[in-house]
């Protein structure tokens, strides 16, 4: 353990690659279960004709779950005076939470049903969620503000290299039926960033003398001050925004590939369209974060924003001629914007963070935008799916690739309401 001082010191390179390490796991195993394990499992259970609306259901039920568990799991590793750290304990419990979970998800077959499914994907949000929030408050607790940037590139990077192999794997290695190789591969890859990350990082621990507080007064206070910390709730609400833009569609791309462009294998072609998008971010996500130190956040945002509205409204395109030479190349624009979108939004979130002891329950809110579009996106766009597809699946696609542009545009303007980051 380091000393407890409250200024953080400048982190060297493989410190910050430590840091960011654990967003690797977590990132791969989304990507792996939103877009091809969750989809292709609902689909067994439920059966074709019902499998859009399912899918958003139990989506934005496990989302709605971690949308109370990351602050309040980050509020009480603020108040944690374990020797071992406030976060780490935190980290380590929930990870061996989620693993256990993910594994008994895989196993879940035709016989155990939609409820005992829906169940075990809650232990999976629970386990994983637990970790999270305490886990993202490790940036403001550890990285200089000189270096915001650089680390929130760090996080990017990792955020962009998980999505795509966690795409890719599971593409490859899913089947319908065959869920357990993707559980082992998201299991190996949480458990040994874990390891990276508790070896490398150095946390501080909780002030010596602070007061405990009780549940009570962690209730009370749980929520910052919108007249003083108005800019804080703006980047949540923008970001919130981006999200939906993003998972209006993230679920529902093996069903497009299937349904509307009728590829063979869509589970395989989907991680193939992620893996594009995620790969043409890499670049911009390395540079992006660090870039933004000097020139400012919102240039980069408002860019970054820009191009990935226009990428959903090209994805229309795709629908009417079908092509996926078209939809790839649209997925690889679309990319662009996310890397840099992705590098810059954790150092934007850092720089209005409310001062005080708070960080990992205030991290934890800002988590509430990330997860937040995972709960009303998906149930948006399955409802209107399903209530479109009796008349025309392309005209409901159609419809879900606007609201996906127009959630970005919105995102993206609203960012100059933003007073306190430049």
């Amino acid at each position: 353990m380091i000393p407890t001082e409250d200024v953080p010191v400048p982190l060297t390179t493989p410190r910050q690659a430590s840091l960011a390490a654990y967003w690797f796991a977590y990132n791969l195993q989304w990507a792996a279960l939103l877009a091809i394990v969750l989809p292709s499992q609902v689909a067994l259970l439920v059966g074709g004709a019902h499998k859009e609306f399912a899918t958003g259901a139990i989506t934005a039920i496990g989302a709605l779950f971690s949308l109370v568990l990351t602050p309040l799991a980050g509020a009480l590793s603020d108040r944690s005076g374990s020797r071992h750290g406030r976060r780490r304990p935190f980290l380590v419990v929930g990870t061996l939470i989620n693993v256990a979970f993910v594994v008994a998800l895989a196993g879940a077959g035709v016989g155990a049903g939609v409820v005992v499914f829906t169940l075990l994907y809650l232990g999976v949000q629970f386990g994983s969620n637990w970790a999270a929030g305490p886990y993202a408050a490790l940036l403001p607790d550890l990285v200089p503000k000189p270096q915001r940037g650089a680390a929130s590139g760090w996080m990017a990077l990792m955020s962009t290299l998980g999505t795509l192999v966690g795409a890719l794997a599971a593409g490859q290695l899913v089947r319908p039926g065959a869920y357990l190789s993707t559980a082992l591969v998201i299991s190996a890859a949480l458990l040994v960033t874990l390891l990276v990350t508790l070896v490398g990082v150095r946390e501080r621990t909780r002030p010596g003398g602070a007061a405990r507080v009780s549940i009570g007064e962690i209730v009370r206070n749980f929520l910052p001050d919108p007249r003083t910390h108005r800019d804080f709730y703006w980047v949540m609400g923008t970001r919130c925004m981006i999200g939906m833009g993003i998972y209006a569609v993230f679920s529902f791309f093996q069903y497009f590939l299937g349904d509307i462009l009728h590829v063979a294998r869509p589970e395989e072609q989907a991680s193939y369209l992620i893996g594009v998008i995620i790969a043409a971010g890499i670049p911009t996500s390395i540079i992006a974060g660090a870039w933004s130190d000097r020139t400012g956040r919102k240039p980069l945002v408002y860019l970054s924003g820009g191009v990935m509205a226009l990428a959903s409204a090209l994805f229309i395109a795709a629908g009417v001629w079908p092509s996926p030479g078209w939809i790839f190349a649209v997925g690889a624009l679309f990319g662009v914007g996310y890397g840099a979108y992705q590098a810059v939004d954790w150092a934007l979130a850092i720089d209005v963070l409310p001062p005080g002891g708070d960080a990992a329950k205030d991290m934890g809110l800002w988590h509430v935008s990330l997860v937040l579009p995972q709960v009303l996106a998906p149930a948006l766009s399955g409802a209107l799916l399903a209530l479109l597809k009796p008349w025309s699946l392309l005209g409901g696609y159609a419809a879900v690739f606007t609201v996906s542009a127009l959630w970005c545009l919105l995102g993206t303007v609203l960012v100059s309401r933003i007073r306190g980051a430049r």
